[in-house]
């Protein structure tokens, strides 16, 4: 097995490389907002796994008082923000690195590894970012089919990694199939698999799942300098629109990384900064949202069990459902009433993605759906 320790990584890493790519979802893009007439008409938007709560009212207190300091430089707000995340995840603040969405976090490690032309092990279906980064930079793409439930095959993962696995990527909880794996499992996972190779762990959705932040492999990072750990507040603190993230891992790591980020780690700016140092202290927000993705779920999940519609227990907040039960073409059809859920191409083969909304619209979901049944 190829090890990689600090000092070769930071030789190999993103800084080795002036190369820069500039495209990564344009197809997932113009599948979401396509040719729609009036992009401002209200639309029941099932399609983005978007909070319908949020943002939080103590985010746009928070984002509205920033404004007026739009014109500064938000590096004294983002060390703040990096002290109290630091806090929470008993990690250093230089292990860690904030972003604009943690999709910024995820291109950087795809084009680490395409440019030394190693290769991503990935689960399938998963997360495509970092895999489109990577392919696009040169890397090579081995992908392992989940289990028959439509959870991560760990033990296929294992078995998979060969001396030219650079960069495992594990989405948890995942994205489109909504399914996690057991916090237990994962953990002897990261800690079985070669040091020499970099595990990175997408916990986009992690407040939803069964375990919440205690499901997280955080406090892994301190003894496993192989570790990088994405998150996001686009999803369960509803900042979705104001684009901002962070990613945890060993100083080493974090070092590289910035070192390559275009933006300087300044990108995410002054108003998104402002605006998760409040959602992370709502929890009170966070738990509403929570409660009421649950009870989404459980909407969908009734009406599916009466359908006989096949679908996964999400550990999300949205539902991933075969689309065998409904007409071929559902997704373009509900479009044409305003509806819009997912269907990415040559990833979610066979089936259909619904993000939980509000209750009344996930009512409304039913409705339009129900129309289209086979």
């Amino acid at each position: 097995m190829r090890a990689l320790n600090r000092r070769q990584w930071l030789q190999r890493s993103l800084l080795a490389s002036s190369a820069v790519l500039l495209s990564s979802h344009t197809n997932l893009l113009n599948q979401a907002v396509g040719e729609l007439k009036n992009p401002d008409h209200p639309l029941l938007r099932l399609n983005w796994n978007e909070n319908p709560l949020g943002p939080p009212k103590s985010a746009v207190r928070a984002v509205t008082e920033a404004l007026v300091e739009a014109n500064r430089y938000p590096d004294f707000k983002i060390a703040a923000l990096k002290k109290k995340l630091a806090q929470r995840h008993q990690v250093n603040e230089d292990e860690l690195m904030i972003t604009a969405g943690s999709t910024e976090l995820l291109s950087l490690l795809g084009q680490h590894v395409g440019l030394q032309k190693g290769e991503i092990l990935t689960p399938w279906p998963s997360f495509p970012t970092l895999i489109r980064f990577g392919e696009l930079s040169g890397a090579t793409i081995k992908k392992i089919d989940l289990n028959s439930q439509g959870v991560i095959d760990l033990e296929a993962l294992m078995q998979a990694i060969s001396q030219n696995t650079t960069l495992i990527f594990l989405c948890n909880p995942n994205n489109p199939p909504s399914t996690e794996v057991r916090h237990e499992d994962l953990v002897e996972f990261c800690k079985m698999a070669p040091s020499g190779v970099l595990i990175c762990v997408d916990e986009a959705y992690i407040q939803y799942s069964e375990k919440g932040e205690a499901g997280s492999v955080v406090k892994l990072i301190r003894d496993m300098p192989n570790l990088v750990v994405c998150r996001t507040f686009s999803k369960a603190y509803g900042l979705a629109g104001l684009r901002i993230g962070y990613g945890l891992s060993q100083k080493a790591n974090i070092d590289a990384l910035r070192s390559r980020h275009l933006g300087f780690e300044l990108s995410a700016g002054i108003a998104p900064v402002a605006g998760a140092m409040a959602a992370l202290d709502d929890s009170e927000f966070l738990q509403k949202c929570i409660a009421a993705n649950q009870k989404g779920r459980q909407i969908l999940y009734e009406s599916f069990d009466k359908w006989g519609v096949g679908y996964n227990r999400s550990a999300t907040n949205f539902v991933y459902a075969k689309s065998d039960r409904f007409h071929q073409e559902v997704v373009a059809k509900l479009r044409k009433e305003e509806v819009l859920i997912s269907q990415w191409p040559g990833i979610m083969t066979g089936h259909i993605r619904i993000s939980i909304g509000k209750e009344q619209e996930m009512h409304q979901f039913i409705e339009a759906v129900e129309k289209h049944l086979i």
